[in-house]
């Protein structure tokens, strides 16, 4: 029996298969795999045939092996959207409670919400799992700046941060550390060992959410075609959900009235890691433009995490911290005044070659990123 310490992390509702998982699941992963090097981890997450590389982590079911994993944790870690009553187990049995949990904003634009007939107490459900995270939760994780300076204003309503924390540190480490989007060294040697296949020179290489604006990229495919100019486009995650099913569908109708069926493609099949990381490597250029909105002034988008590791130019729009950080660290070009033929002239440079690609960034590296935590982390389970 090693004498690690030993430290649970709760997958909640995210995928972690090779062909479901996502942006969440997929940070969890990565964060999973480092710090299973250092401590005895249990990943709880649902039964899956294909579960993607947790190192040297092992699984166990949300039930009974939920249960006992928790009981018998030193430290216990929650994502957003956690389950409730494992929330509430680890907090009656006194755990050490760490957690990466946003605000439920992005939920208020979810068709699947605004269909019920309460929406507004549907989404009651979401805010009182995260009102509960706020009050029971030991030390939290930011992905970005911007998620940090957010938490301290809501931990400060919540009476969570007192004179003595400022007394303790005025940066608040004992309570927060920012670990911020990036990859793992698993993940960088597994992209390195497949080769590039293309799909599309661009790519829009996550969920296609209501309060995006996909069609503007079906416009700019058929602009750069009427401009001479041949490129392709593809959707990597087109198969409708909930959620998706309504924004996709006016994606396929542009594609129709455009006539650019052979130029922008819908890819409605799973995806495995390794194919994606392929797909990835062989584009040109990465696209993601949203409407402006609350949940892009508070976050930052998960999927610049390809760019970091892949060294591929994205494609952005300027609404909130993820348009900075493309400005700030020279990741590709932003979109001042988003609109079909701004975003033409962007792919046109990056197919032309004007732009160089912004590399891989090493500094991204959770290996390096996640020190400040494991630091705080040792300490606290020496004080218990």
């Amino acid at each position: 029996m090693s004498d690690k310490p030993v430290l649970v992390i709760d997958a909640g509702p995210y995928s972690l298969s090779r062909t479901g998982v996502a942006g969440v699941g997929l940070r969890l992963a990565e964060v999973t795999q480092v710090l299973s090097h250092r401590y005895r981890v249990r990943v709880i997450v649902s039964a899956e045939p294909d579960t993607i590389d947790l190192g040297e982590a092992e699984t166990v079911d949300t039930g009974t092996g939920a249960r006992k994993a928790i009981r018998e944790a030193d430290a216990v870690v929650f994502f957003d959207s956690a389950d409730r009553d494992r929330l509430e187990l680890a907090a009656s049995q006194r755990k050490l409670i760490i957690g990466e949990c946003r605000a439920p904003i992005e939920h208020l634009d979810f068709p699947s919400l605004l269909a019920q007939d309460d929406p507004t107490g549907e989404h009651q459900r979401y805010l009182m799992t995260y009102r509960r995270q706020l009050q029971v939760t030991h030390h939290f994780l930011c992905r970005s700046q911007v998620e940090r300076v957010s938490l301290l204003s809501t931990l400060c309503a919540f009476g969570r941060i007192r004179p003595s924390d400022v007394a303790r540190s005025r940066t608040l480490d004992h309570l927060i550390t920012t670990v911020p989007i990036g990859f793992s060294r698993r993940s960088l040697l597994a992209a390195d060992a497949v080769e590039p296949v293309l799909m599309a020179e661009f790519l829009w290489t996550g969920g296609v959410w209501a309060f995006y604006q996909p069609t503007m990229l079906v416009e700019a495919v058929h602009l750069l075609r009427e401009r001479g100019i041949d490129t392709t486009a593809a959707f990597m995650y087109a198969s409708p959900i909930a959620d998706t099913r309504s924004t996709l569908a006016k994606v396929a109708d542009e594609i129709e009235r455009l006539g650019v069926g052979d130029r922008v493609f819908l890819n409605d099949q799973p995806l495995a890691l390794d194919e994606r990381d392929q797909y990835l490597k062989a584009a040109l250029g990465y696209v993601c433009v949203t409407q402006p909105g609350a949940e892009n002034e508070t976050t930052a988008r998960l999927r610049l995490r390809d760019t970091w590791l892949h060294g591929t130019p994205t494609i952005i729009d300027p609404f909130g911290h993820s348009g900075e950080l493309v400005v700030a660290e020279g990741l590709g070009i932003v979109l001042r005044e988003p609109d079909a033929r701004s975003l033409a002239d962007a792919m046109q440079e990056v197919k032309s070659g004007a732009m160089d690609r912004p590399g891989r960034r090493m500094e991204r590296l959770y290996e390096t990123t996640l020190t400040g935590f494991t630091e705080w982390l040792d300490e606290a389970l020496s004080a218990n």
